[in-house]
């Protein structure tokens, strides 16, 4: 029983490197203020290690050198007490868990999966966003050419709103004609007297043909009066289209010519509403526009745009420098 128990009581009562070195210096008689001098070392460094006492923020490798550094300031054997720093300081790690190689090549596997499937969410969020984007712009492009469509039907509409009043003023002048046609006819059959009728037999065909031949004036001259009729409206109609034509073709262009000494958003508007130029400008352009005067101008930075109306330049340097100008070509003086 006393075999075993000696090499523990033999560790307990062996002295520390702590305790060895602190008897070593007191011999020497120096103290730890002057060994830490010695040892370029701070006070405290010199009092943890005769207190054998290891700083978390340091490695041991460090801090067995200063122990190392220590005894040979002292002149002392520097193995016993780094053997003994050894026993004191030494501690024994479990082995480290090491992975399969084969759960990590799973692992990997499993999370290239998973990035796959976001990447293939993120693919098809992208293709459903451009086919949205191009069924709108499609739906725009078809809406434009339908106005137009209606617009162009209304034109053609309006002249075939006309023929019923040509109809209606030709339907009076065909009834005077047929009441002509009847009045005659009766007048002829009034003329003739039935006593009279054998002997004057031969000569009543002539005075009958006569009424037959009015009447076929009368008939003819009626179609002739209506012709008269609707000519007359169709062309008060033509007149009324090229009225309507020359009122629209005839109002005049006019150019603006913008030259840009810097890059600048502008936004210019004719007298139709239309926007004939907008968007940011590169510096160096000249940009010749054309429409209907007046113009609605908005520029960006009025302080490097030049502009020409008519082949004239507008004095545009009353606006501020940095700020937004808004005004109308052609200015009012």
């Amino acid at each position: 029983m006393s075999t075993n128990e000696n090499p523990v009581d033999e560790q307990n009562t062996a002295p520390t490197p702590g305790e060895m070195l602190r008897d070593a210096r007191e011999k020497a008689g120096l103290s730890q203020q002057q060994m830490a001098d010695k040892l370029f070392l701070k006070l405290k460094n010199v009092v943890d290690i005769e207190n054998d006492h290891l700083d978390e923020a340091m490695s041991a490798t460090f801090q067995k050198g200063y122990v190392r550094m220590y005894a040979r300031q002292l002149g002392i054997q520097e193995a016993p007490v780094i053997d003994s720093f050894n026993r004191l300081h030494t501690v024994t790690r479990p082995p480290a868990r090491l992975q399969s190689f084969s759960k990590r090549v799973a692992k990997q596997a499993h999370d290239d999966r998973w990035m796959m499937v976001t990447w293939i969410m993120l693919l098809l969020l992208v293709m459903a966003l451009v086919a949205w984007w191009y069924q709108q712009s499609d739906g725009l492009t078809f809406s434009e050419p339908s106005a137009e469509k209606e617009a162009a039907t209304t034109r053609s509409a309006s002249p075939q709103a006309a023929d019923p009043a040509v109809s209606e003023s030709a339907q009076p002048s065909l009834s005077v004609a047929e009441e002509a046609s009847d009045s005659a006819i009766e007048a002829a059959a009034a003329d003739t007297n039935p006593e009279d009728t054998a002997p004057l037999q031969p000569d009543i065909q002539p005075e009958g043909d006569q009424p037959e031949a009015d009447v076929s004036d009368v008939t003819e001259s009626a179609p002739e009066q209506s012709s008269g009729d609707m000519t007359g409206v169709d062309d008060a109609s033509a007149s009324g289209d090229n009225a309507e034509t020359t009122d629209i073709t005839g109002a005049a262009t006019v150019e603006l010519v913008l030259t840009f000494a810097e890059d600048c958003w502008i936004n210019i508007e004719d007298a139709t509403g239309e926007a004939i130029a907008y968007g940011v400008k590169a510096s160096g352009r000249v940009m010749p526009v054309s429409g209907q005067p007046p113009f609605k101008v908005t520029l960006g930075a009025p302080d490097g745009v030049s502009i020409t109306y008519d082949d004239e330049a507008v004095d545009i340097s009353a606006f501020q420098v940095g700020r937004i100008a808004r005004f109308t070509l052609p200015m009012q003086d």
